[in-house]
């Protein structure tokens, strides 16, 4: 196993409304289950502090309580933008996701080509047969806006274009978990989730993209193309607290805790680039926090 490196920062305390003596932050429906829970639960019992954890909320909810100082450190699986909620704030990568793309495990379509993702998204492929499956229209699901993490990701890595337009004909829900509930009810439905979020739910089918199964093995090799970063979030300089948080994160420990959830960590990413990119994400965390 890759070791990570050894961090020894200096920090400069920022203002904040938040109990020094707690952590308070928030993390997006995805990155909650994924992950954030678990490793919220080792951070407390190794440390002895109290964590507490936003139940609803998605990766705009997160960036938005950060930027106005009510958490410490956030978690989600996007970027920041350089919009004016976000342009002050930074990211560090703890993990690697994927996109998932869910049907109704009835649906007898097991595998999509990226190509024919990128049409029944943007509305050129509307029916099941056009992609090998039943003469039945495909009810696509989508999250509202571009901003939340599967909508935005899922722009750039198909389409390298953040402001691509979806179908105008989609159902649009403010949520991934409704998103799911959708899906579990409708043979006919199709939806872009995250593949650890949606290993999880027990009637919905994950396809495979281009042939490749979406499994953690995959994503760690890089050979499922739609991988995407997990991150923390942070305001400026953290606090004491904060770094001691993302300290751990970003430890072999904490790794582990990851690991173990069924998320795939950095310290086992084996595509091209994974060691030079977990090298990096501790040398901008070193330099960010100095």
């Amino acid at each position: 196993m890759k070791k990570l490196f050894t961090l020894i920062l200096t920090t400069t305390l920022w203002s904040s409304t938040v109990n020094a003596q707690d952590l308070k932050m928030y993390a997006c429906g995805i990155t909650r289950v994924s992950f954030v829970k678990e490793l919220n639960k080792a951070f407390s019992k190794k440390f002895k502090i109290k964590t507490s954890l936003n139940k609803k909320g998605g990766v705009s909810f997160v960036l938005k309580g950060l930027s106005q100082k009510k958490i410490i450190v956030g978690a989600g699986c996007r970027e920041t933008f350089k919009s004016k909620n976000e342009k002050n704030l930074w990211s560090t990568q703890v993990a690697w996701g994927a996109l998932g793309f869910i049907v109704n495990p009835k649906n007898k379509i097991d595998n999509l080509s990226t190509e024919d993702i990128k049409k029944i998204l943007t509305g050129k492929i509307t029916n099941w047969k056009e992609v090998g499956g039943e003469n039945k229209q495909i009810h696509l699901i989508l999250r509202a806006g571009k901003s939340s993490g599967v909508g935005s990701t899922a722009r750039k890595i198909l389409f390298h274009d953040k402001n691509q337009t979806f179908s105008q004909q989609a159902t649009r829900v403010k949520s991934s978990g409704p998103i799911r509930k959708a899906v579990e009810k409708d043979i006919y439905a199709f939806a872009i989730d995250d593949v650890t979020s949606s290993r999880r739910i027990k009637n919905v089918k994950l396809l495979q993209v281009d042939g490749v199964k979406p499994t953690k093995e995959n994503i760690l090799s890089n050979n499922y193309k739609v991988r995407r970063a997990f991150f923390l979030y942070l305001g400026q300089k953290p606090t004491d607290l904060a770094k001691k948080y993302i300290d751990f994160a970003l430890s072999e420990e904490g790794q582990k805790v990851i690991s173990k959830t069924g998320t795939a960590n950095l310290e086992e990413a084996t595509g091209k680039g994974d060691e030079e990119n977990l090298i990096f994400q501790n040398l901008q965390f070193d330099v960010k926090t100095k």
